[in-house]
Parts: structure tokens; sequence; C-alpha cells
């Protein structure tokens, strides 16, 4: 009985912990006709999202509670460059352009989330050209640590 319990007890720790360690800076994109991505885990990965034209977007970038934040868009991402020090990586290209910056000062219920949040919506104008893209990528301080979120790209 008494292995029992330990065992249940470490599983127990495991399941507290391991939330705390995988909610990193992240960074979710909600389309109100089309597609949700996003990710809480640092990675080089850059998510596809096909945008409707004309619709909102609700971008939430996720981090500590009252963590600084900033967010900035190009016309690509494809680079992998990790920054020593930083947690993620940089993957938007060149020229990068900041779009806003400030404190998280929403608060989630989620658990598993990172604590902190705010959320903005962009309106995507009517009659786009088809292929027109718009990449975004954060950075905020997740778990204390500062890092780069995994980016999103929205295409028409």
């Amino acid at each position: 009985m008494n292995t029992f319990l330990a065992s249940a007890a470490s599983a127990c720790l495991f399941a507290l912990v391991a939330p705390a360690q995988l909610a990193g800076p992240g960074l979710t994109w909600q389309g109100s006709q089309s597609q949700y991505a996003g990710s809480f885990l640092p990675s080089c990965q850059n998510q596809p999202v096909t945008v409707l034209s004309p619709e909102t977007i609700t971008i939430k970038v996720w981090g500590d509670m009252m963590s600084p934040f900033g967010l900035f868009a190009s016309a690509s991402g494809s680079q992998c460059i990790p920054i020593p020090g930083f947690s993620g990586f940089v993957i938007l290209d060149f020229p990068v352009v900041p779009i806003t910056a400030g404190l998280l000062t929403e608060v989630t219920p989620c658990l598993s989330c990172p604590p902190g949040l705010l959320t903005l919506q962009f309106a995507i104008p009517p009659n786009l050209p088809p292929g027109t893209s718009l990449a975004l990528q954060g950075i905020a301080l997740g778990n204390g640590q500062l890092g780069f979120t995994i980016a999103i790209t929205g295409t028409v």
C-alpha cells in the first residue's frame, strides 16, 4: 500500500510541475470565419492559417502575468535563429515591423496555459489580393524567462 501511495503522490507532483514547465510564452490566432492556430511551447514552428477577406482576427499573446510583451510582423517566417539567453527562436523573416507592446494584464483560468495574456483584434480588409500574407510572432516572459513565441502566418 505504501508503494501505491508513493507512486500516486509522485504522479500528482509531476502533473502539477509539468504544465508549469511547458507553459512558456504563447501566441494564438482565431479567425472569425476561418482557422485557429497557436502554441505555448517554444519551437521553430510557423503555423499557417487561411484568412478570408474580410474577417476579424483575434490574436492572444500569452506569458507571465504583468510581464512585458511585444508583437511583431513580417511578410513571411522561415528562419529558426536561436538567441542566447532567450527561449524559442526568431522565425520572422526580415524586415520585421513592431505591431504593439505593453504588459500582459488579462488573467486566464486555463491551468496549463501561461497565466497572463493580452487580446488584440485586427480587421482584415475586403478585396485583399490572393496570396497576401502576414506572419506574426511575439516575445514575452514565460516561467520567468524571456522567450519568443511560435510564428503564425495568415494567407488570403
